[in-house]
């Protein structure tokens, strides 16, 4: 993350946190910043305001996998590794072929949880982590 969106999105949190403190505050980066930047970059500001950082989920688009490890798999692998909750989304949309295929995929890399909101299933963990 180039060292001017770091500082601005530092700046961003510090008056978010000042102006109205909110409970929760989700950070939801573009596709090109990887985790361990954002990891980073949350820990910036904590000398001039307090906050708790929670857990860094990435989201892998179930449809859309297939591209992704072809295409962009250096990204997606900077997004997987330091994540602590990876899950699959949009998994309706894919057959258990492909699905059983993202998860040998990514096994060598996590333990990627399943998501599905038509079926619920995933969706009882994800928000346990949260909250």
């Amino acid at each position: 993350m180039g060292c001017s969106l770091a500082s601005s999105l530092v700046d961003l949190k510090k008056r978010l946190k000042r102006d109205l403190d909110p409970d929760l505050l989700f950070i939801e980066p573009s596709e090109m910043v990887v985790t361990r930047e954002l990891k980073d970059v949350a820990a910036m500001g904590l000398r001039d305001i307090h906050y708790e950082t929670g857990p860094f989920i990435t989201l892998v688009d179930g449809p859309l996998f297939e591209f992704l490890w072809s295409e962009r798999q250096a990204l997606l692998l900077g997004h997987v590794k330091d994540a602590d909750l990876v899950a699959v989304s949009r998994v309706d949309l894919i057959d258990d072929d492909e699905l059983r295929n993202i998860g040998n995929v990514l096994k060598e890399y996590c333990d990627p949880l399943i998501l599905s909101v038509h079926e619920g299933a995933g969706v009882k963990e994800m928000v346990n982590l949260i909250g």
